[in-house]
């Protein structure tokens, strides 16, 4: 009874001839890329996504421009860099003036469904703009994030209703899956496919910070990792469904698969994300498959902000952003580019360029920065290397753009101006705070930026006991 069920929430209409393809743009929350079996991971843990890969276009190196939810989702769907988007904090939404890629998809003749399932992707921060149908589980508006976070078989019986309502159009989905994200407890006989089940003595996340200060231990590891993998294989069998569905009503859709940023796993010395920028949150899977897309590999780096103009692009959409569209050709690899990235996440304050093969990474807080010319990014050759490290500060300092003009600005940011950092500024003139949505008195915004939000104290509630806030 209940797989005849399932079988029919998976039932999808023919589409009339001639059709436009479908495009399906999902974002895993919290997938770094090595854990993808098609990026070298050792487990099974993806081998729907490996048989898209397979025939599609992997992208070795794709970074995120931050290393946490809000953020850069909000560069996934607009193009539009972090800084310069402004929404760099959860008292910020998404600016009502700000181009979405689900509004282009719509102007390009595409029936619009997002399904999203957590908070800081929901109707709450504006993020439902441009969607004929939308579902975020009205998590914008309860605690369920903390209760009953939707798992990935709800949220394909969404998508899927969805794209039953618009039987006659070409659809773009954006689907939004968290169960990669803490807490890792896969449903059924996933929860033991790499390891045994979790227990109430297992440890609970707590905040970045705390590992830093207290380790943990490497079993306890280890067996978070695992719970964590069984839930990116859960996650993969349920789009494999999705996808079947697709091809089963004569459907062959664009697949577009990424995250919005990774994990760490003790690497740096403590779990989690949004604190650093290392490369544990910043390198995130892009694979692209589908009708018309060729097989191959892009090792030329790419950027999450590049999403959005690519899928507008291919659809006659342009979009003005901080990406650059995308050819689909790894022939015509894209242009080699710096990429900038920046935190600011509770007591973090931090910014870094990726300039070729080196990151300069500048802590803004002790102002203390270092420079890296090794993948992994393990040791500093800052000190080795001075002219490069001043000349990466230089880059990314003019890279950072103007948002104020004034004289004698107070903030509890970090101040840039004529291509250095100040602590005051004698003359009027135009500058740059960091992090953007800083408090400055003394001074004047040459843009009003994001409009704020205001949480409510359940919310909060809510977002301390994921580790969000502190």
């Amino acid at each position: 009874m209940i797989l005849a069920l399932l079988a029919c929430t998976s039932k999808l209409p023919t589409p009339p001839p001639p059709v436009q393809r479908d495009v399906v743009l999902v974002s895993i929350d919290t997938l770094r890329a090595d854990h993808v079996g098609v990026y070298g991971y050792g487990r099974d843990t993806t081998p729907f996504l490996d048989e898209l890969a397979a025939k599609g276009l992997v992208y070795t190196d794709a970074r995120s421009p931050t290393s946490w939810t809000l953020p850069t989702h909000l560069t996934m769907l607009s193009g539009k860099l972090p800084l310069h988007h402004g929404v760099v904090d959860d008292k910020r939404k998404v600016p009502d003036d700000l181009p979405l890629l689900a509004e282009r998809m719509q102007a390009a003749g595409f029936a619009t469904v997002g399904v999203v399932t957590t908070f800081f992707v929901s109707q709450r921060f504006g993020f439902d703009r441009g969607f004929d149908f939308w579902d975020d589980f009205d998590i914008h508006s309860k605690k369920r994030n903390q209760t009953e976070t939707p798992d990935a078989e709800q949220a394909v019986n969404r998508v899927l209703k969805g794209v039953r309502s618009h039987p006659d159009q070409p659809v773009f989905v954006f689907l939004h899956l968290y169960d990669v994200h803490y807490p890792y407890a896969a449903p059924g006989d996933w929860e033991e496919r790499f390891d045994r089940k979790g227990t109430d003595d297992d440890l609970s996340y707590s905040k970045y910070s705390a590992y830093l200060e207290d380790p943990v231990e490497p079993d306890q590891m280890a067996h978070q990792v695992a719970q964590y993998d069984e839930e990116l294989a859960y996650v993969d069998s349920q789009l494999r469904r999705l996808h079947e569905a697709f091809l089963e009503a004569g459907r062959d859709p664009l697949m577009v698969i990424t995250a919005d940023h990774g994990e760490e796993f003790g690497e740096r010395g403590s779990w989690g994300h949004a604190h650093t920028l290392n490369p544990e949150q910043l390198h995130v899977p892009l694979i692209i498959s589908g009708p018309g897309v060729p097989v191959g590999r892009v090792t030329t780096r790419v950027g999450t902000q590049d999403i959005a103009p690519t899928l507008a692009a291919l659809h006659g959409q342009p979009m003005s952003t901080d990406g650059v569209p995308l050819s689909l050709d790894p022939e015509t690899p894209p242009p080699e580019r710096d990429f900038l990235s920046d935190t600011s996440r509770f007591d973090t304050n931090r910014v870094a360029l990726y300039h070729g093969e080196l990151r300069y990474d500048w802590d803004l807080v002790s102002d203390e920065a270092r420079l890296y010319a090794d993948p992994g990014e393990t040791v500093d050759v800052a000190a080795e290397r001075p002219d490069d490290a001043q000349a990466l500060r230089a880059a990314l300092i003019q890279q950072l753009g103007v948002g104020w003009e004034g004289t004698t600005p107070t903030t509890n940011g970090a101040i840039f101006a004529q291509g250095q950092r100040v602590t005051f500024i004698r003359e009027p003139t135009l500058f740059q705070v960091i992090p953007v949505d800083a408090e400055v008195t003394g001074a004047e915004p040459l843009h009003l930026g994001a409009a704020e939000i205001e949480l409510t104290e359940d919310e909060k509630k809510m977002l301390q006991s994921l580790g969000y806030m502190q």
